[in-house]
């Protein structure tokens, strides 16, 4: 399932899987913490349960010769720290085979923690009164010392049970969780669209509760790839007018 570069030692990291959900905001805001971080290509996944796709290189700093695959991997020493890009949702009947394969791979190799990302429908947020963000936490996470920084007015913690629109993000909590893995949700209720404001504002949120390790020195916010210049295509030809 996994093709590594080389071997690393995980113990102690951080690891940050999105969840294919409402308008992609997770794999967004992923983009956003690769390019900001200049994350090296460290692996690949592979299953039956990936969809298969190849195309351009997202990112400039891989080099123009490194392909764009369905699910990569992406780390950066310094920061411990090590990162899922996925870029297609998961075949149905295959999806849990995934996921407890993806958690056995975290607890074996001693992963400190895991954030997963995700993004719910806007019209699922009945409460007008908090703001757009929400985690779910596991008890083994909110036991540990980053739990402190789950406490901000910025959040609140979900307790509406679905997270439509959310696609594994739950489930792979549950897998992490039999396995004694600390683990938390961090999600953004929104709208289908012209996502990348949305990104930027996950991944910033992000930032905050994996204690400001996301953005390097020097650098006030995210940057995002040039490879979002092309989610919608190219400009409408004049000549239609």
């Amino acid at each position: 399932m996994f093709s590594f570069k080389q071997e690393i030692d995980f113990t102690g990291y951080s690891f940050i899987v999105p969840s294919v959900s409402v308008g992609n905001v997770p794999q967004l805001a992923v983009d956003a913490v690769i390019e900001t971080l200049q994350l090296e290509p460290i692996g690949l996944l592979w299953s039956p349960a990936l969809i298969p796709i190849v195309g351009a290189p997202a990112f400039e700093h891989t080099g123009s010769d490194t392909a764009t695959t369905t699910a990569e991997l992406y780390i950066s020493q310094a920061e411990k720290l090590l990162v899922l890009q996925i870029r297609a949702p998961l075949v149905g009947p295959l999806q849990q085979s995934f996921l407890a394969e993806l958690s056995d791979f975290v607890r074996d190799r001693k992963f400190a923690r895991v954030f997963l990302l995700a993004s719910c429908f806007s019209h699922e947020k009945f409460d007008i009164r908090t703001g757009p963000f929400r985690y779910v936490a596991n008890e083994l996470y909110e036991q540990t010392p980053d739990a402190g920084r789950l406490q901000d007015d910025r959040w609140t913690k979900h307790a509406g049970g679905v997270i439509h629109g959310g696609g594994y993000a739950t489930k792979l909590l549950e897998a992490l969780t039999v396995r004694n893995v600390p683990g938390v949700i961090f999600f953004m209720y929104v709208s289908e669209g012209d996502n990348t404001t949305e990104g930027l504002l996950l991944a910033r949120m992000l930032n905050a509760i994996t204690g400001d390790r996301l953005l390097p020195a020097g650098k006030s916010d995210f940057r995002w790839p040039n490879s979002w210049k092309h989610l919608f295509g190219s400009s409408h030809p004049k000549s239609l007018y």
